[in-house]
């Protein structure tokens, strides 16, 4: 053979070894569906803990976005005042047509 490069040598000897890999057959699946079986338990209420801060966020700053403005009370408070002084026997009517 002429001239062989030393590490085509060592590829060639890694091709023809062969490797023993009973060792890591043994069982193979039964490990593995227990590894599955043991994240997906143990995965949700990982995230649910780790995203539990975000959607605590999401909550306070819907409920600080829909918070009614003083505008918007006293707008309010006017109109059934007004509804109350017109038809005081039609006040829960009043209030059922302003949320349609």
């Amino acid at each position: 053979m002429p001239n062989i490069d030393p590490i085509d040598r060592l590829f060639d000897a890694a091709r023809e070894e062969a490797v023993d890999t009973s060792r890591l057959e043994f069982a193979f699946e039964t490990r593995l569906l227990a590894r599955i079986r043991d994240e997906q338990t143990s995965s949700i209420f990982a995230w649910a803990w780790k995203l539990a801060p975000f959607f605590a966020a999401v909550v306070i700053a819907v409920g600080l976005w829909n918070r009614p403005s003083a505008a918007e009370l006293n707008g309010t408070a006017t109109m059934v005042a007004d509804a109350v002084r017109q038809h005081p026997n039609r006040i829960l009517l009043s209030l059922v047509d302003r949320d349609l």
